[in-house]
This record gives structure tokens, sequence and C-alpha cells, in this order.
């Protein structure tokens, strides 16, 4: 959405939050997921947007509903995206790797980090 750039941005975040999250979060009983809807009127919206939005390009509320008790009936589902548009709910998967490479940075990379990361000292408090 061009008008909102940081709104847009936003969105792509939390994607990738949920994505990167979801597999590490799970080891301790927490999933991870989001819900990207399309359009939903609530009270957040201005009524002059909602009187000119078309009616074919609105999602109800019932889809999210659909969307979080897909979530609900899985409670192994982490670093899930679900895309919302009209009565429809879509699992979105990430984009295919560029390479080999790219794929290994992304996959298989961890350990090393893990073994960088156990050597960073880490602050337990501050003083001034």
């Amino acid at each position: 959405m061009t008008q909102n750039p940081q709104y847009t941005a936003s969105k792509y975040g939390i994607v990738g939050f949920v994505r990167a999250a979801g597999p590490v979060m799970v080891k301790e009983d927490i999933t991870v997921n989001a819900i990207c809807p399309a359009f939903i009127p609530t009270n957040l919206c201005p009524p002059q947007i909602l009187k000119l939005w078309p009616q074919e390009h609105i999602t109800p509320m019932e889809t999210a509903l659909k969307a979080i008790d897909a979530f609900l009936h899985n409670d192994r589902m982490t670093g899930e995206t679900v895309e919302l548009s009209q009565e429809n709910i879509y699992f979105r998967k990430p984009v295919d790797y560029a390479n080999e490479s790219q794929r290994w940075i992304g996959e298989e990379s961890g350990s090393i980090w893990d073994l960088g990361y156990q050597t960073v000292p880490q602050k337990v408090g501050y003083s001034s």
C-alpha cells in the first residue's frame, strides 16, 4: 500500500518474525502464527472509507475466525502465515531460496550462530 509504506513494512516484518520465531518458540510449547487479513471493516476504519470501499473486496470477520480456528485445531502448527481474502484463507509458504548457498544460510547455519552466541558475554544489569 503505497499510501502508507510503514504499514506495509510492518506486515512484512511480522511475517518474517513469525517464520523465524515459530520453530524456536514451539520448543517451549508456544506457537507463533500470523493472520494477514485483507480489508475487514472495524471501528478503526474511517466511515468515509467504508462508504467508498467496494463490497466485493470486503473480507468478513467470519473469515478471520475461520483462520483462528485453523490454528487452534492444530496446536503444533507454528511459524505459519495465513492470508485472508473474502471468505477464503490461504496458507502462504516462504518463497524458494535463490540458490543452494542461500538455502544453507537459511536452514543449516544455525549451529555456527549458536556457537558464536555462546561466546558473547551476557550483561546481567546496568550500572550508572
